[in-house]
């Protein structure tokens, strides 16, 4: 691995990221539960930066368990107008740019059965990149359950897009392990006893592996957050306005 996906390369992107004068503070201190008048300083602290991530992750996760149980979800971030899918997408997004690694799987593949099921299967298909490439294989049972759940949405996806091949190869890659072809469905993916440990993307029928890269790029990273800081610029403007 290059020295630039070691633990601590995305530190000059997070220093930028909070340095830009249309970095949407409050919208983030509210979404991670912090004091806005803290929060700068909160988030120029890595670890706890990452425990407020974590701390909302899990709310996130509750409330959305609530939503789709058909409860209604009584914590503040559920309340916010964006929650679901567009809370949902900011913890990622700052789980990707604080590097909680460990946090983005669960939340992205929320993301990205949300997309799907709103038809926007090219999102979907970017969040479920994120859930496989935040994996790695074999080292926690429930970490390769969400990265097979990633792939058993994939296949929903190609099929809808109209690339049938690609999806009855992915079918076939999940049948050979032992993998239930509804997995994604699954409010917490687990896997059968039988099944097999996610393999890292080498899929079998002959389709090559995908590039060994645990982690995102810094130019990856960089991109993802100018798109992500922009749509949350342009949400708290509108809001701003409509007031």
């Amino acid at each position: 691995m290059s020295d630039e996906h070691l633990p601590g390369a995305l530190a000059p992107t997070r220093d930028a990221a909070l340095s830009r004068p249309d970095f949407p503070l409050a919208r983030v201190a509210r979404r991670l539960g912090l004091d806005p008048a803290h929060a700068e300083v909160t988030l120029r602290d890595d670890d706890a930066a990452r425990a407020a991530i974590a701390r909302s992750v899990q709310e996130f996760l509750a409330a959305d368990d609530d939503r789709r149980a058909g409860r209604s979800p009584a914590t503040a971030l559920a309340l916010d107008p964006d929650f679901p899918t567009g809370v949902g997408m900011a913890l990622v997004g700052a789980a990707v740019l604080w590097e909680a690694r460990d946090l983005v799987p669960k939340v992205a593949l929320r993301v990205a059965k949300d997309h799907h099921e709103d038809g926007a299967d090219e999102l979907a298909a970017s969040y479920l990149a994120l859930v496989q490439e935040s994996v790695d294989p074999g080292e926690r049972r429930d970490d390769d359950a969400l990265a097979w759940a990633a792939q058993s949405l994939l296949v929903a996806v190609l099929q809808r897009r109209g690339e049938p091949a690609q999806a009855e190869a992915l079918a076939r890659d999940l049948a050979a392990h032992a993998i239930p072809i509804d997995l994604w469905r699954d409010a917490d993916p687990t896997l059968p006893d039988d099944s097999m440990a996610w393999h890292g993307g080498a899929f079998v029928g002959g389709m090559p592996p995908r590039r060994d890269e645990r982690r995102l790029s810094y130019e990856d990273v960089h991109d993802y957050m100018n798109t992500l800081l922009a749509d949350m610029r342009r949400d708290q403007d509108a809001e701003e306005d409509g007031r």
